[in-house]
């Protein structure tokens, strides 16, 4: 019998507190925002766990996308929140390098 071992990778330290960040503000909003997916994914960078690489792909993407959501100064808003459950603007620069460093397009990777 064989087995497959696949990378993970772990985020940096400021990925983990923007999650936590995320998960803090949330809270102060009664849990009202983001996906169970975003919480989901809050929960694993926040305790620092390893993530698949089309896990790192999919926080890629996200926040892509939401970056024009995120507004540091309002920290009741959803789209703030939800940007920061994801990793936040740290998220994005570590993921961005994650899919760099493994080949992979960053504009289509973006579209989806």
């Amino acid at each position: 019998m064989s087995f497959v071992v696949l990378k993970t990778y772990s985020a940096p330290q400021g990925v983990r507190n923007n999650a936590r960040r995320g998960i803090e503000l949330n809270e102060k909003v009664g849990n009202k925002c983001a996906t169970q997916v975003g919480k989901v994914r809050a929960q694993q960078l926040a305790k620092g766990e390893g993530l698949s690489f089309d896990t790192v792909k999919r926080m890629y993407s996200y926040l892509s996308r939401a970056a024009e959501d995120y507004d540091e100064s309002d920290t009741t808003a959803c789209g703030t929140i939800s940007y920061l459950l994801w990793g936040g603007k740290a998220g994005l620069a570590w993921a961005r390098n994650v899919l760099r460093e493994e080949g992979v397009s960053l504009y289509e990777t973006a579209k989806k």
